[in-house]
Protein backbone atom coordinates (compact mmCIF):
# COMPACT_ATOMS: atom_id res chain seq x y z
CA UNK A 1 0.00 0.00 0.00
CA UNK A 2 1.40 3.70 -0.97
CA UNK A 3 2.64 6.17 1.61
CA UNK A 4 -0.25 8.69 -0.34
CA UNK A 5 -2.70 6.08 0.70
CA UNK A 6 -2.36 5.38 4.06
CA UNK A 7 -2.06 8.96 4.54
CA UNK A 8 -5.42 9.44 2.77
CA UNK A 9 -6.78 6.33 5.19
CA UNK A 10 -6.12 7.86 7.99
CA UNK A 11 -7.56 11.66 7.01
CA UNK A 12 -10.77 10.44 6.05
CA UNK A 13 -10.80 7.80 9.31
CA UNK A 14 -10.45 11.15 11.29
CA UNK A 15 -13.46 12.72 9.69
CA UNK A 16 -15.37 10.16 9.73
CA UNK A 17 -14.44 9.85 13.92
CA UNK A 18 -15.35 13.75 13.95
CA UNK A 19 -18.72 12.91 12.72
CA UNK A 20 -19.63 9.98 15.16
CA UNK A 21 -18.65 12.10 17.80
CA UNK A 22 -21.67 14.26 17.11
CA UNK A 23 -23.78 11.50 16.70
CA UNK A 24 -22.49 8.80 19.46
CA UNK A 25 -22.41 10.72 22.84
CA UNK A 26 -18.66 9.27 23.96
CA UNK A 27 -17.77 11.94 25.91
CA UNK A 28 -15.17 13.32 23.73
CA UNK A 29 -13.48 10.38 23.47
CA UNK A 30 -14.38 10.20 19.66
CA UNK A 31 -12.79 13.35 18.87
CA UNK A 32 -10.12 12.46 21.16
CA UNK A 33 -9.65 9.71 18.24
CA UNK A 34 -10.56 11.91 15.05
CA UNK A 35 -8.13 14.42 16.20
CA UNK A 36 -4.90 12.05 16.75
CA UNK A 37 -5.66 10.34 13.19
CA UNK A 38 -6.01 13.61 11.53
CA UNK A 39 -2.09 14.77 12.99
CA UNK A 40 -1.69 10.98 12.17
CA UNK A 41 -2.35 11.26 8.66
CA UNK A 42 -0.87 15.30 8.04
CA UNK A 43 2.23 13.63 10.02
CA UNK A 44 2.68 10.51 8.01
CA UNK A 45 2.25 12.59 4.97
CA UNK A 46 4.84 14.70 5.91
CA UNK A 47 7.05 12.19 6.81
CA UNK A 48 6.50 9.45 4.11
CA UNK A 49 5.40 11.55 1.10
CA UNK A 50 7.45 14.47 0.80
CA UNK A 51 6.87 18.20 1.66
CA UNK A 52 3.86 19.27 -1.53
CA UNK A 53 1.80 15.95 -0.12
CA UNK A 54 1.92 16.60 3.88
CA UNK A 55 1.20 20.67 2.78
CA UNK A 56 -1.81 18.96 0.96
CA UNK A 57 -2.79 16.69 3.33
CA UNK A 58 -2.33 19.51 6.03
CA UNK A 59 -5.00 22.06 3.88
CA UNK A 60 -7.30 19.32 3.11
CA UNK A 61 -7.49 18.58 7.21
CA UNK A 62 -7.68 22.45 8.03
CA UNK A 63 -10.29 23.15 5.39
CA UNK A 64 -12.46 20.11 5.40
CA UNK A 65 -12.71 19.92 9.78
CA UNK A 66 -14.96 22.80 10.29
CA UNK A 67 -16.97 21.87 6.70
CA UNK A 68 -17.39 18.09 8.00
CA UNK A 69 -18.46 19.71 11.66
CA UNK A 70 -20.88 22.80 10.41
CA UNK A 71 -22.58 19.96 8.26
CA UNK A 72 -22.63 17.66 11.37
CA UNK A 73 -24.04 20.52 13.71
CA UNK A 74 -26.67 21.57 10.47
CA UNK A 75 -28.02 17.89 10.01
CA UNK A 76 -27.53 16.69 14.38
CA UNK A 77 -30.55 18.58 15.24
CA UNK A 78 -33.09 16.01 12.83
CA UNK A 79 -31.40 12.93 14.12
CA UNK A 80 -32.93 10.29 16.97
CA UNK A 81 -30.41 11.62 19.39
CA UNK A 82 -30.86 15.46 18.21
CA UNK A 83 -34.80 15.36 18.73
CA UNK A 84 -34.27 13.27 22.03
CA UNK A 85 -32.02 15.59 23.59
CA UNK A 86 -33.66 18.88 22.20
CA UNK A 87 -37.23 19.99 22.33
CA UNK A 88 -39.13 18.33 19.58
CA UNK A 89 -40.43 22.49 18.74
CA UNK A 90 -37.09 23.18 18.22
CA UNK A 91 -36.35 21.80 15.21
CA UNK A 92 -39.43 23.01 13.50
CA UNK A 93 -39.55 25.92 11.55
CA UNK A 94 -40.70 28.95 13.81
CA UNK A 95 -43.43 30.65 12.05
CA UNK A 96 -44.42 34.13 13.44
CA UNK A 97 -47.91 35.04 13.13
CA UNK A 98 -47.40 38.99 13.20
CA UNK A 99 -44.56 38.48 10.77
CA UNK A 100 -46.96 40.16 7.67
CA UNK A 101 -45.57 43.21 7.10
CA UNK A 102 -47.60 46.51 8.34
CA UNK A 103 -50.07 44.56 10.31
CA UNK A 104 -52.34 46.79 8.55
CA UNK A 105 -55.19 44.07 8.97
CA UNK A 106 -55.34 44.86 12.55
CA UNK A 107 -57.19 48.57 12.05
CA UNK A 108 -60.65 48.55 13.08
CA UNK A 109 -60.97 45.30 14.90
CA UNK A 110 -61.57 44.52 17.93
CA UNK A 111 -60.11 42.85 21.15
CA UNK A 112 -59.57 42.35 25.00
CA UNK A 113 -56.81 44.22 27.03
CA UNK A 114 -54.75 40.97 28.99
CA UNK A 115 -52.67 43.31 30.70
CA UNK A 116 -53.42 47.16 31.99
CA UNK A 117 -52.50 49.56 29.29
CA UNK A 118 -50.69 52.14 30.46
CA UNK A 119 -49.65 52.86 28.51
CA UNK A 120 -47.93 49.63 26.59
CA UNK A 121 -49.40 46.44 27.79
CA UNK A 122 -50.77 43.12 25.93
CA UNK A 123 -53.89 42.57 24.25
CA UNK A 124 -55.65 39.62 22.53
CA UNK A 125 -57.07 40.52 18.92
CA UNK A 126 -58.56 38.03 16.97
CA UNK A 127 -56.61 34.91 19.28
CA UNK A 128 -53.30 35.89 18.85
CA UNK A 129 -51.56 38.46 21.65
CA UNK A 130 -49.71 41.53 20.57
CA UNK A 131 -47.90 44.32 22.10
CA UNK A 132 -49.91 47.72 22.21
CA UNK A 133 -49.63 50.87 22.93
CA UNK A 134 -52.86 52.49 24.09
CA UNK A 135 -54.26 56.07 23.05
CA UNK A 136 -55.96 58.33 25.18
CA UNK A 137 -56.74 56.74 28.97
CA UNK A 138 -55.66 54.18 30.13
CA UNK A 139 -57.57 50.67 29.97
CA UNK A 140 -57.72 48.23 32.64
CA UNK A 141 -57.08 44.21 32.19
CA UNK A 142 -60.36 43.11 30.57
CA UNK A 143 -61.39 46.15 28.85
CA UNK A 144 -63.11 45.90 25.49
CA UNK A 145 -60.12 48.03 22.88
CA UNK A 146 -59.90 48.70 19.58
CA UNK A 147 -56.42 48.58 16.79
CA UNK A 148 -56.90 52.45 15.94
CA UNK A 149 -53.53 52.65 13.47
CA UNK A 150 -50.47 50.35 12.85
CA UNK A 151 -46.92 52.38 12.76
CA UNK A 152 -44.68 49.81 11.52
CA UNK A 153 -44.28 47.55 14.57
CA UNK A 154 -46.54 49.95 16.88
CA UNK A 155 -50.23 48.94 17.41
CA UNK A 156 -52.25 51.36 18.65
CA UNK A 157 -55.33 50.51 20.63
CA UNK A 158 -58.34 53.09 22.08
CA UNK A 159 -60.38 52.04 24.60
CA UNK A 160 -63.73 51.45 23.83
CA UNK A 161 -67.02 51.12 25.80
CA UNK A 162 -69.33 47.96 24.77
CA UNK A 163 -72.07 49.93 24.35
CA UNK A 164 -69.75 52.07 21.70
CA UNK A 165 -70.31 51.28 18.43
CA UNK A 166 -66.96 51.37 16.10
CA UNK A 167 -65.45 54.82 15.81
CA UNK A 168 -65.73 56.93 13.12
CA UNK A 169 -62.24 57.97 11.21
CA UNK A 170 -63.10 61.28 12.82
CA UNK A 171 -62.41 59.97 16.26
CA UNK A 172 -59.32 57.73 14.83
CA UNK A 173 -58.08 60.66 13.92
CA UNK A 174 -58.58 62.61 17.56
CA UNK A 175 -57.15 59.87 19.14
CA UNK A 176 -53.73 60.25 16.93
CA UNK A 177 -54.29 63.68 18.01
CA UNK A 178 -54.37 62.61 21.87
CA UNK A 179 -51.29 60.68 21.97
CA UNK A 180 -49.07 63.33 20.47
CA UNK A 181 -50.18 65.87 22.69
CA UNK A 182 -49.72 63.62 25.38
CA UNK A 183 -46.35 62.87 24.83
CA UNK A 184 -45.94 66.76 24.25
CA UNK A 185 -47.16 66.71 27.94
CA UNK A 186 -44.88 64.02 29.34
CA UNK A 187 -41.53 65.75 27.11
CA UNK A 188 -42.45 68.96 27.80
CA UNK A 189 -40.41 69.30 31.42
CA UNK A 190 -37.31 67.45 29.92
CA UNK A 191 -34.56 68.38 32.50
CA UNK A 192 -31.61 67.05 30.13
CA UNK A 193 -33.12 69.61 27.09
Amino acid sequence: MSPITIALILLLSGLAFIVLEMFIPSGGVLGFIAAVLLVAAVVYAYLKCDIAVGTAFLAAAVITVPIMIGIAIRVWPHTPLGRMILLDSATEEYVDSHASSGHTELVGRRGIARSNLLPSGVAEIDGNRWDVIIVGPAADRGDLIEVVEVEGNRVLVARVDESEEAPSPATEDAAAESLTSRNDEIFEDDPFA
